[in-house]
């Protein structure tokens, strides 16, 4: 119960100090592993119905996840990055309980993967013209 309400309470303070930020994308990143005997091909399937959901809650479309791997470097597991159109829209997807709402899905998920870290960027398109610079 205090978790619900400690999690009620942060999320509530994210969405009131994302009224008055800008509109910048932000990215969740969670660093996670496949358990034993599941495949790229299972986290696709789930996770094509976790972004369902997510959009849902979100009420809109402008929500992309990424599983990614490592091409170069020691990295054992794999990345979600699940990327927002903002700190609002991030915050009310959050907000929600996939576990109350889709238990069975949030099942699927604990099968499927470990989930060691996670982090909250947020993402400032930068322009041409300062690309052009760093080149010079």
């Amino acid at each position: 119960m205090l978790k619900k309400i400690l999690l009620a309470t942060v999320t509530s303070v994210f969405l009131l100090l994302s009224a008055g930020a800008s509109a910048d994308a932000v990215s969740a990143v969670y660093s996670c592993t496949l358990n034993e005997g599941k495949t790229s091909e299972d986290a696709h399937a789930v996770n094509a119905q976790w972004l369902s959901w997510a959009r849902s809650k979100a009420g809109t479309d402008e929500i992309s996840s990424s599983f990614v791997t490592a091409i170069v470097g020691k990295f054992e597991g794999f990345m979600w990055v699940d990327t927002y159109k903002d700190l609002a829209t991030w915050a009310k997807v959050n907000a929600a309980s996939l576990r109350d709402d889709n238990p069975e899905l949030a099942d699927a998920f604990d099968a499927l993967q470990e989930c060691e870290s996670n982090r909250l960027y947020n993402i400032e398109p930068v322009s041409y013209t300062h690309l052009r610079a760093h080149e010079t």
